[in-house]
């Protein structure tokens, strides 16, 4: 038995429970300040053909690597196991207005486990420290370079905390902020179970919502109108790697 954190068992979560209730009945919660845009549903993922399209924009080259583990065990009725996880991916957003952007991106997961034999065939797990870090770099020529980082720290006595992070090339700085709500087709809104993320929105420093990103089935974005396009394609370009690092 494993206790798994929020982060690495998002996908694995949203089906369960979507699957105790119909998928058309509810859908992310949408930022106030994105409600009346447009949402851009996302299209071309088939299997294992990673490409992703949303309005105007669309991915070229895209390429995801298999998560490799290694396992550690220490121990043998109570020991610590300790695992190591890491899967890259990279892809190209087709240009917007001119420019192409290019995407290269980690997760890495490491969890810390008190291992404890209850028989002769079975094991309980309970986890003493889990980091789960998604990193990606954003760059296009004579641009300055973004970097994507989204954290998840966990253990015995932090709590429940939802994955969060930043977006910046230096000058701009986005902070990324989960979305863990659903809203009903009746219009009420709850709590998805243990508080996974089902999307995320990016919001500048001055508290305005520039974009959202839902992760429930083939996926959804909100772009703000008003963003330039010297920002709108950085973060078109982070949306889809958060999207590309859920599938």
């Amino acid at each position: 038995m494993k206790f798994s954190t929020p982060f690495s068992g998002a996908v694995t979560a949203v089906l369960l429970f979507l699957a105790s209730c119909s998928a058309s009945r509810v859908a992310m919660q949408v930022p106030d300040a994105l409600q009346a845009t447009t949402p851009l549903p996302v299209t071309g993922k088939q299997g294992f053909r990673y490409s992703y399209q949303f309005g105007e924009f669309s991915t070229a080259s895209v390429h995801k690597g298999w998560r490799s583990t290694i396992n550690h065990s220490l121990g043998k009725s109570v020991g610590v196991d300790a695992t190591r996880v890491r899967q890259k991916s990279s892809f190209v957003m087709q240009p917007v207005q001119g420019t192409t952007w290019q995407a290269q991106s980690a997760y890495f997961m490491s969890d810390n486990d008190l291992g404890i034999s209850t028989g002769p065939n079975s094991r309980t797990s309970v986890t003493l420290k889990s980091d789960e870090v998604f990193r990606s770099s954003i760059v296009a020529l004579n641009q300055p370079v973004w970097q994507l980082v989204v954290e998840n720290h966990l253990g015995l006595g932090r709590g429940l905390q939802l994955p969060a992070g930043s977006f910046t090339n230096g000058d701009s700085v986005f902070t990324v902020r989960p979305i863990a709500h659903l809203m009903r087709r009746d219009g009420q809104p709850m709590r998805f179970p243990t508080g996974t993320p089902i999307g995320y929105e990016f919001v500048r420093a001055n508290g305005s919502v520039v974009a959202a990103v839902e992760l429930l089935g083939r996926g959804r974005v909100w772009l703000n109108p008003t963003l330039q396009p010297e920002t709108k394609g950085p973060v078109v370009a982070a949306v889809t790697a958060l999207l590309m690092h859920q599938r």
